[in-house]
């Protein structure tokens, strides 16, 4: 039976390669198992072959998992290119002698996990087995694939604030500085300040004012009243027209006159 044998070199890393031998009949999933075994590649979460011509130009896609994409196609009714969702076919389900159109075919794989890697693989060599070696194999190793580190974002130290403390101030409660219970009535005092009221008091109910205006009536006779009890008798005047000139001036100033 017939045996391919592939060239495996790193894009980034020239000291790096593998050969690896597989079976026409076997699966890029064999393929892709033996890659990363060699190059002791773990964590892999997504990973993709990818046919190319002859310059690593990217063709058609054969993937781990089974995913859509959308893919840039001819469309002869609509004579334009148009975008048409496609399923990608699998690695378990994709068998290698489906795929080589060429004796030299060149691939890309790519490795997504943890770290990225991408390498070049190159069909160089198809032969007769022997029979004695299992496949898929790797028949030739040189070189190892550093382990990329991950360089940890600057911490930012932030400034501590300095805390302002306040003191707190015992504040005595209200009852303590008020206390009335301990005060005791002084009759003595009490009987003072009674006599001091009712002197004030006293000199209250005298008259403000002194005696009344005596005002001398018609007849000649004197006669005591308030000015509210002489306007509630201005009927008692036989001459109306005499007091009002008399009065009527009080209303205006000299300079009017």
């Amino acid at each position: 039976m017939l045996v391919y044998r592939f060239r495996l070199t790193s894009e980034e890393y020239e000291n790096f390669l593998r050969e690896i031998e597989i079976l026409p009949g076997q699966t890029f999933l064999d393929f892709h198992s033996i890659i990363l075994e060699s190059a002791e590649l773990f964590s892999v979460q997504r990973a993709s072959f990818f046919l190319t011509d002859k310059i690593y130009k990217k063709k058609q896609e054969i993937t781990l998992k089974s995913e859509k994409r959308q893919v840039r196609q001819y469309d002869e009714d609509l004579d334009q290119v148009v975008n048409v969702p496609v399923t990608l076919p699998v690695m378990k389900a994709s068998k290698l002698k489906t795929f080589m159109e060429d004796p030299h075919q060149k691939m890309i794989y790519e490795f997504h996990g943890k770290e990225y890697f991408g390498f070049h693989l190159e069909l160089f060599k198809i032969f007769q087995s022997d029979g004695i070696h299992s496949y898929p194999r790797c028949n030739r190793r040189t070189g190892e694939l550093p382990q990329k580190v991950d360089i940890p974002a600057p911490v930012v130290e932030e400034v501590a604030v300095p805390k302002i403390v306040v003191p707190k101030i015992s504040i005595p409660k209200l009852e303590s500085l008020v206390k009335l219970d301990h005060l005791e009535a002084d009759e003595a005092e009490l009987v003072a300040i009674e006599s001091q009221l009712s002197e004030v008091t006293d000199e209250a109910e005298e008259p403000i004012f002194g005696e009344p205006e005596v005002f001398e009536s018609r007849e000649g006779e004197d006669t005591s009243f308030d000015e509210e009890e002489r306007m509630e008798h201005i009927e008692d005047y036989d001459d109306i027209d005499k007091l009002e000139r008399k009065y009527s001036g009080f209303d205006h100033d000299t300079d009017d006159y």
